[in-house]
């Protein structure tokens, strides 16, 4: 989701103005340094981090809780923020995908005096600890918001191909069901697409090849060891699995893969025209077609589905699927600590997370919450399903060298999906990237 820091040789000079931003300085001016909490985060969270910060001081009389938007390149602005306790927020919102790479720069505060403290922990998903976790086994963050991924799939063009009760459990289900299609629908219906560029970035690594790959059971990194993973027969058969779908004819054509806005031609056009049978993406889909949004499709689960993607050969747990997500940190150099803690367990209780999720369309992280009715009735709503798939699901390795071999995972994809290299080449060259990238003393096979 975000961009790998890159820090080296900046200087950590930033504008007073972002500093010192707040909605209401001038009446907050004798506010003492004590009672001052400067919080960090996306600028498109603004309108839900300013009811916080409405909230947060009708509870804490005296406190001034000053917002500090960041419009761009979040993470080194913030990061470079966190550099100096004359600069660092006492709030930071931490993409779960980057966190290590702030914990291992010495950015963060451990968090688990806090958590271990505190009874609502126990209602987060315990499965979204996983991308609030540090290497040392120590919690930095506490997470306000989760995805998944799925399989969507268009409920008519799967019936028309013979296939109304379609739940496969298997690659292979997968990849017959996409045969039928192709049998049964016109030559512009893509049977089953899957984001297999190095234009689509992230979403061709985690929403492919790592949804893929964890369904056989191995992973990219082993934590126990602390050493990246080559595990042969798991790449071949993922890289395999990319191979047919190309050979046999069943994905998207190369020009439309290679789009680097082609989830939007997905959401916008494709699957709002039946021009597309089975799409391997995340549950925010269904957000795109929301009132307000571009292309409102108030009607759209009537045509599709979301499912959860089986393992390779159905094997426990059955499914599979990978997540990302966002959290609420304490900066290591942070001046009100303790303030700090108590903001974050406000911004995520029950009553403020559903009004998050309710703003935004994200899934939420806590196991309360997604039980209510407010939030499963919500429109367009896939949140009963996507809380299913939350409980197979995998999270990237957080680790400071990930962004790299990811971006080295997509090149190894596209050459397979656009038959540049076999699978077994593509195995090797996956190897040797690995290996010049972290070293070969950071990688064990299995």
């Amino acid at each position: 989701m975000m961009k790998k820091l890159v820090l080296a040789g900046m200087s950590v000079i930033l504008p007073l103005g972002l500093i010192a931003c707040s909605n209401d300085e001038g009446s907050k001016e004798s506010a003492s340094s004590e009672n001052v909490l400067k919080v960090t985060y996306p600028s498109w969270w603004e309108d839900w981090f300013k009811d916080l910060e409405a909230d947060f001081e009708a509870a804490n009389e005296g406190v001034d809780v000053k917002l500090v938007p960041l419009h761009d390149d979040v993470t080194t602005k913030q990061a470079m923020m966190m550099k100096s306790a004359e600069t660092t927020p006492d709030v930071a919102v931490e993409d779960t995908f980057i966190l290590n790479s702030d914990v291992n720069a010495g950015y963060l505060s451990p968090m688990d005096d806090i958590v271990n403290n505190w009874d609502e922990w126990e209602n987060f998903e315990t499965t979204t600890h996983q991308g609030v976790k540090g290497l040392d086994g120590k919690i930095y963050g506490v997470p306000f918001s989760t995805d998944v991924q799925g399989l969507w799939y268009n409920k008519k063009l799967l019936t028309d191909a013979g296939l109304s009760d379609f739940a496969p459990k298997s690659w292979e289900e997968v990849l017959s069901a996409a045969e039928e299609v192709k049998a049964s629908a016109s030559k512009d219906v893509i049977p089953l697409f899957m984001y297999t560029s190095k234009a689509t970035g992230e979403g061709t690594s985690m929403r492919t090849f790592q949804v893929l790959y964890s369904g056989t059971g191995s992973s990219l990194y082993d934590y126990d060891e602390q050493k990246w993973v080559i595990d042969e027969k798991a790449l071949t058969d993922t890289f395999e699995y990319i191979n047919t779908v190309s050979e046999k004819e069943i994905g998207a054509a190369p020009s439309v893969a290679a789009n680097s806005q082609v989830s939007s031609l997905l959401a916008e056009d494709l699957m709002m025209n039946d021009k597309v049978a089975m799409v391997m993406d995340g549950n925010w889909v269904a957000g795109t077609w929301r009132e307000g949004r571009a292309t409102p499709w108030p009607e759209a689960l009537d045509t599709w589905g979301f499912i959860p993607f089986p393992t390779q050969n159905g094997q426990d747990p059955g499914y599979t699927s990978m997540s990302g997500g966002w959290a609420l940190s304490i900066p290591a150099k942070a001046n009100n600590k303790d303030l700090a803690a108590e903001f974050i367990k406000m911004a995520v209780d029950a009553e403020h997370q559903l009004e998050y999720v309710t703003k935004t369309g994200d899934m939420t992280v806590r196991t309360d919450v997604a039980e209510k009715d407010e939030y499963l009735n919500q429109p367009l709503s896939n949140y009963r399903e996507a809380g299913e798939i939350l409980t197979y699901t995998h999270f990237r390795p957080a680790i400071d060298e990930y962004p790299a071999i990811s971006t080295h995972i997509q090149e190894v994809v596209e050459s397979v999906a656009t038959g540049a290299i076999s699978p077994e080449q593509a195995v090797k060259n996956y190897e040797t990237g690995l290996k010049r990238i972290v070293g070969e003393d950071s990688v064990i096979n299995k």
